[in-house]
């Protein structure tokens, strides 16, 4: 804008004007509107000749008032403070992407200065050191502050807006085997072995079952609660609301329970997974099952892995889609259809010969005929 007189200038897809008035230079943006830019600053200057000669500027109040000028460190710091309400583990997240992400790139920066190729170059950067989830993520906290500014105008449009998420790629669902997932549990160290073994069997989440706590297990009903979850040493509620749920025993996760709660180590608090320390458990244990691995001679995947071995080998047993879709507490079937369609069992045949049964002895032998 160095050097810009009265006038209509664009800027990537966006029109701007500026004006003098009153001794003071404004900037007013008009988006991708260059006709409306175009009669504003028309208007604009029809008044402020009035204005010069009657000294009165009430006309142009909009232009002679002091903006609020806020730089993006301080609308941040603004957003947190009015979200106290959120999960000890997203605002713990949001302050990581702060610090390590948009505040060396924005948070000197007025607000009011930040334009759309800022934010596209920035999305780019960011990109080319993680993967697309993540750059969405990162992008998605630095969308929710543009959009408070753009309500409390701060900003006069949201220079988000024209910059698309990036695609981001499936999840890798990549199982183990009935016989693969045997070999490997018995590789796990003993102490280990009972946790791994839950996780193989009720397709909980590993931050679940870090805050599991022997209250939450009812032997008598065979019933599991999961209620919350633990990630670095804090306890919140589990990943979405929907996640609390009740997960049913199977045989070889019940034997698995009752054997570690014959064990000497026990935890104050009552945890049910522990360090060989007796302390709880605050971080995935990938190095354990990295190891297990390696003995049994099979290639590495992350222990999360464990999730989606429950999942494939419940639909391959023939287990109904919406039955797992509620053990996983997936939001919507689409969800387990999405991820596990390949896996599930084949019974074209079996529901052939169930739909025959609905027919008359006489009906069969007609059809055959």
């Amino acid at each position: 804008m160095a050097g810009v007189k009265d006038g209509i200038w664009k800027r990537g897809n966006n029109w701007y004007i500026s004006v003098k008035v009153n001794g003071r230079r404004r900037v007013k943006s008009f988006g991708r509107d260059r006709k409306a830019a175009e009669l504003a600053l028309a208007e604009i200057l029809k008044h402020r000749a009035v204005a010069n000669a009657t000294n009165d500027w009430s006309g142009l109040a909009e232009f002679t008032k002091p903006k609020p000028r806020k730089t993006f460190s301080e609308v941040a710091e603004d957003y947190l403070a009015e979200r106290a309400s959120l999960k000890y583990s997203t605002l713990r997240g949001y302050r990581e992407v702060l610090k390590n992400y948009l505040l060396p790139s924005f948070g000197k920066m007025e607000v009011s200065d930040i334009t759309e190729e800022d934010v596209a170059r920035f999305q780019a950067e960011v990109s080319k050191d993680v993967s697309a989830v993540r750059t969405n993520n990162i992008m998605g906290l630095l969308r929710y502050i543009m959009k408070v500014c753009l309500r409390r105008k701060l900003i006069t449009e949201n220079p988000t807006v024209g910059v698309r998420p990036l695609t981001e790629k499936q999840p890798d669902i990549d199982p183990l085997t009935k016989e693969e997932l045997d070999l490997a549990i018995s590789k796990i160290a003993p102490h280990y072995r009972p946790l791994f073994t839950c996780l193989a069997w009720t397709g909980a989440r590993p931050n679940e079952l870090f805050a599991l706590r022997w209250k939450d297990i009812d032997f008598n009903r065979g019933e599991i609660r999961i209620n919350k979850g633990r990630v670095s040493g804090s306890e919140d509620l589990p990943k979405t609301a929907s996640s609390s749920r009740i997960i049913q025993m199977l045989s070889i996760v019940r034997t698995a329970l009752e054997q570690l709660k014959g064990r000497d180590t026990a935890n104050l608090d009552g945890y049910v997974f522990t360090t060989k320390s007796g302390q709880p458990i605050d971080k995935h244990l990938d190095h354990v099952w990295r190891t297990a691995l390696r003995k049994a001679g099979l290639r590495h995947r992350p222990s999360y892995q464990l999730r989606h071995t429950f999942a494939s080998l419940c639909l391959q047993s023939g287990v109904a889609p919406g039955w797992l879709a509620n053990v996983l507490r997936h939001s919507t079937l689409q969800t387990t259809f999405k991820h596990y369609a390949r896996f599930i069992k084949d019974t074209c045949r079996e529901n052939e010969a169930r739909m025959e049964q609905l027919l008359t002895p006489s009906e069969r032998r007609q059809a055959k005929a």
